[in-house]
């Protein structure tokens, strides 16, 4: 469980440590103005998340239930595949520059734009998700108020957003890849969390399902 809590740190730790260049007198060049701000941003979402993480990973049934490894174990996993994989979109903006031609100050400007943005709207969304498993399991209602009054999933959202924003920031080929990926498995997420929804809440979450889209207002 403590692993859990502390595992995001380390793994941003060893992502800048595969930008640095370490037989180079800059060592730290690329880790410039949008590469440092990805990585501020991601770290005031795990600050932010260490009260939510310590309470939830110090119960079984709440970790189980919040990473979906009680209906959807595969995306777990799979999940956990493409984050261990992305630390080549890293290696890629510190050493391999497979797609320079994208690298652009104003591309990775709106890429960092995008990517604070979900950053804002994941933190909105886990603050409502931390409200709910505070919760005993038997009290806890249908949420659809603040951000799951606009979309049914934000934090999904949010997570596809970010992709989006670190696709830009880094111009990585591997980026792009993960994007995709990671769409394929929020797709599937969903479909298997609304029907453990639905088994939970019933006729209450199609009611609600019929009045929000799924991740973006108006598009899906």
């Amino acid at each position: 469980m403590c692993w859990a809590a502390i595992s995001p740190f380390a793994y941003q730790v060893i992502a800048i440590l595969c930008l640095r260049h370490w037989k180079s007198a800059t060592p730290w060049a690329d880790l410039d103005l949008f590469s440092g701000g990805f990585f501020a941003l991601t770290a005031i979402l795990l600050l932010y998340e260490i009260p939510f993480r310590t309470r939830t990973f110090h119960s079984r049934e709440r970790l189980r239930e919040l990473s979906g490894l009680s209906y959807d174990p595969d995306t777990v996993k799979w999940g956990g595949v493409i984050v261990v994989a992305e630390l080549a979109v890293f290696l890629d903006y510190g050493h391999w520059h497979l797609l320079p031609a994208f690298r652009e100050p104003v591309l990775q400007a709106i890429g960092l734009a995008l990517y604070a943005c979900a950053m804002a709207s994941i933190m909105w969304a886990d603050t409502w998700l931390a409200r709910q498993f505070q919760m005993n399991s038997r009290d806890r209602k249908l949420m659809t108020a603040g951000p799951f009054g606009i979309v049914r999933h934000p934090r999904y959202a949010g997570q596809v957003l970010a992709k989006l924003g670190v696709s830009l920031i880094f111009a990585s080929i591997f980026a792009w890849v993960s994007l995709l990926a990671s769409m394929i498995l929020v797709r599937r997420r969903i479909r298997l969390e609304e029907d453990h929804l639905k088994d939970i809440f019933g006729t209450s979450y199609d009611t609600y399902a019929q009045s929000t889209d799924r991740l973006f207002p108006g598009v899906y």
